[in-house]
């Protein structure tokens, strides 16, 4: 970028330097380092590092690469940036390298051979959806795990259950469910309004009427609506508690994965034991991806079936024949679980129970065989049905 010899008359500042102090871009502009300095820790600290550009009027040509390390080298803080900068605009550009979405941040990167819809684990602990960025979610898709993340967090149930079951009171604002037959209710404030309209009355009504009040609006209406959310609430409820407690299965066993083979360790390094313990570590790790499944098995199955997602994909009749077929293969594959759970529970003492050994081993591998038959089922014998819509989710490596 630098000629040996002779002096050049920067264009920037109109001073005269030495051919060694000025420095040229790609595009043949050349001017005295100080002003590339001042030009290139503006760009850099305006946001620009990742289209820095020459100096020279018009030109817009992107500084180089070689120009800039070679420039601000003596300014650390700004050149990292600069190297941060074009790292994430290389990935940016590149589908097959994504950075790990650990908090806090680990600053590494992950990448793929060609197919997006994988769940890598990165060495720092993480893993995670490599297409969302979101935890591991098989076998819902992106898009049905982002609604399943809206409803637990974002409580929409618990809003729409409240929209369709509570109404609010006219005088202090706060909801009042209707737990009787009658359309006079009171709230906590002792102030009473009409179920149906919403109105302020007076406390003198019959069964069939409120005195000085008359309103018969919306009733058949108002009813079915609280049904119908009642009953979505429960199903929701169903979905959430089951999924909710793998979840917490998982978090706990996890913990107890890190003080086992701490023990492990401890017990192998004493010579207290020459066994070899890893068929544990193995089945705690199957157990540990097992959980993980279930759990999100139970968000696939409150969209897929029942919901309104997929309805206009099957009949009535088809859609149970699914759900059938899906919840035999979810219960067969929780109840093993369940056996390699309490198999690693005894075996937490590091006791050399040859049996017990054995027994572990075998529900790791049937634990193994259940997930593999049920990704084929939700991959060959519910998504692929699919008319009007196509799902892509990770597959299960094992």
């Amino acid at each position: 970028m630098q000629a040996a010899t002779g002096s050049i008359s920067c264009g920037v500042c109109l001073c005269e330097y030495p051919q060694a102090q000025c420095s040229s871009n790609g595009c043949g502009h050349t001017f005295c380092n100080n002003c590339w300095r001042s030009h290139l820790s503006v760009q850099i600290q305006d946001g620009m590092a990742r289209h820095v550009s020459c100096m020279a009027f018009k030109c817009g040509v992107v500084c180089d690469e070689e120009l800039v390390l070679q420039v601000m080298q003596g300014d650390q803080p700004l050149l990292a940036k600069y190297k941060q900068s074009h790292l994430e605009s290389y990935m940016e550009d590149n589908q097959k390298v994504a950075f790990c979405p650990s908090v806090p941040w680990c600053g590494r990167a992950i990448e793929v051979d060609s197919d997006p819809y994988v769940e890598p684990e990165c060495s720092c602990g993480v893993a995670f959806c490599f297409k969302c960025s979101k935890d591991p979610h098989s076998p819902c898709t992106c898009a049905m795990w982002a609604m399943w993340d809206e409803k637990i967090n974002g409580d929409s149930e618990t809003r729409n259950w409240l929209a369709a079951n509570t109404k609010p009171c006219p005088k202090c604002s706060k909801p009042v469910e209707k737990t009787g037959g009658c359309n006079l209710v009171v709230c906590q404030c002792r102030q009473p309004f009409c179920w149906l309209c919403g109105c302020a009355t007076g406390m003198r009504h019959t069964w069939s009427q409120i005195d000085n009040h008359s309103c018969g609006r919306y009733k058949d209406e108002a009813d079915a609506r609280i049904n119908n959310a009642t009953r979505q609430h429960k199903r929701y409820m169903h979905y959430f508690e089951r999924y909710k407690q793998h979840l917490d299965s998982l978090t706990k066993e996890k913990n107890n994965r890190s003080k086992l083979a701490a023990r492990i360790a401890a017990a192998e390094h004493d010579g207290t034991e020459s066994c070899d313990f890893g068929w544990l570590v193995k089945a705690l790790d199957q157990l540990h991806m097992a959980r993980r499944v279930l759990s999100n098995s139970y968000a696939f199955a409150y969209f897929f079936f029942g919901g309104q997602l997929y309805a206009d994909e099957f009949d009535e009749d088809q859609n149970k024949i699914n759900q059938n077929l899906f919840e035999d293969s979810q219960e067969m594959l929780a109840a093993e679980v369940e056996r390699l759970s309490g198999l690693v529970e005894k075996a937490k003492e590091l006791t050399l129970d040859s049996q017990l050994r054995l027994d572990a081993i075998n529900s790791s591998v049937n634990i193994h065989t259940r997930i593999v038959k049920f990704f084929e089922l939700v991959e060959n014998d519910l998504y692929s049905k699919l008319q009007s819509s196509s799902a892509q989710i990770a597959v299960y490596r094992g």
